[in-house]
């Protein structure tokens, strides 16, 4: 699969942010990073992807975080597959409704860890 992983400006690049790049990266995925490349090739990347990464590591819901990449970038809208990494959890909208799928009270090296076993044993995002 192919993600395009986007930081947001209020989250700083950090060690929570290349654990899960490199999740996706060595469960065999392509991964696209917002910080790579310039504004004007998101969309033609975007185009390529299965699904969009948002890191934003404060306490906002799905619907804020998604909004303001679609505000910033000017791209994607609500047929994109999402995947968002926030304060309290992870969420998508692979299924229906943006759904909460996993669930921690801080986002920390133990949660993010936690979640990436059970993504192994369910055999996600491979």
């Amino acid at each position: 699969m192919k993600y395009f992983v986007w930081i947001s400006q209020e989250t700083q690049y950090n060690d929570y942010t290349d654990e899960i790049i490199d999740f996706f990266w060595n469960n065999g995925n392509e991964v696209y990073i917002s910080t790579n490349y310039q504004k004007t090739s998101y969309e033609q990347i975007i185009q390529k992807c299965n699904c969009i990464v948002l890191l934003d590591f404060r306490d906002v819901c799905f619907t804020k975080i998604t909004s303001e990449f679609i505000d910033n970038v000017f791209i994607g809208n609500g047929q994109n597959n999402y995947l968002v990494f926030s304060n309290k959890g992870v969420y998508t909208s692979l299924i229906p409704s943006p759904y909460k799928i996993f669930h921690f009270n801080t986002l920390s090296k133990r949660n993010l860890s936690h979640f990436f076993i059970w993504c192994n044993r369910l055999q996600l995002f491979k």
